[in-house]
């Protein structure tokens, strides 16, 4: 959320409330985030948006996502690195902003990362930012291990960048490996 403070924390409160109420919902991540989208707007909180990366993992391995101004997650496969993109504009500004998702066929052993801002914009001691070709690398490196391994290789990576410089934001990694369930 944009923001910090009571204010930003209203709004997150809000967004998991929203999204938790669309997330029943069988007509895919764009539709919810059109959704969440309206509501927020309806709202009128003044300057007050969201990103929102929202998806959905099939057991199959079909991915469905709609990114709504987020960071764009990484997608690791045998292949190599995809970003995921498509979506549209950040939630709770403009009403009536469309809003498309992306489909997907995850195989055994691939591995999504979905991150905050602060982890691609954390500085070191010479402000300089960890940025996306260092988070990248992180997480390739790391992606033969568990999905609990790529956290923390990816969170070890940004402190190793950071040496102990203070950060003005949060630090959040979620990582998905799917496995393709055994036969029956």
């Amino acid at each position: 959320v944009a923001g910090k403070g009571p204010p930003a924390a209203l709004l997150s409160a809000l967004m998991q409330g929203l999204f938790a109420a669309q997330a029943t919902g069988t007509d895919g991540p764009a539709a919810s985030v059109s959704r969440m989208n309206t509501a927020l707007t309806r709202r009128g909180i003044e300057s007050r948006y969201a990103t929102l990366f929202a998806a959905h993992l099939e057991p199959d391995g079909r991915l469905l996502a709609c990114n709504a101004g987020h960071n764009p997650p990484v997608l690791v496969t045998k292949a190599g690195v995809h970003r995921l993109e498509k979506g549209g504009t950040v939630v709770g500004l403009f009403d009536g902003t469309p809003y498309i998702e992306e489909s997907l066929q995850l195989e055994d052993g691939d591995t999504l990362v979905i991150f905050s801002d602060g982890v691609s914009e954390a500085l070191s001691a010479t402000e300089d930012e960890f940025g996306d070709d260092r988070l990248i690398d992180a997480v390739t490196r790391a992606k033969t291990g568990t999905a609990q391994d790529v956290v923390n290789g990816l969170l070890e990576a940004v402190k190793a960048f950071t040496h102990g410089a203070p950060q003005n934001d949060d630090i959040t990694v979620v990582v998905v490996r799917y496995r393709m369930p055994a036969p029956s």
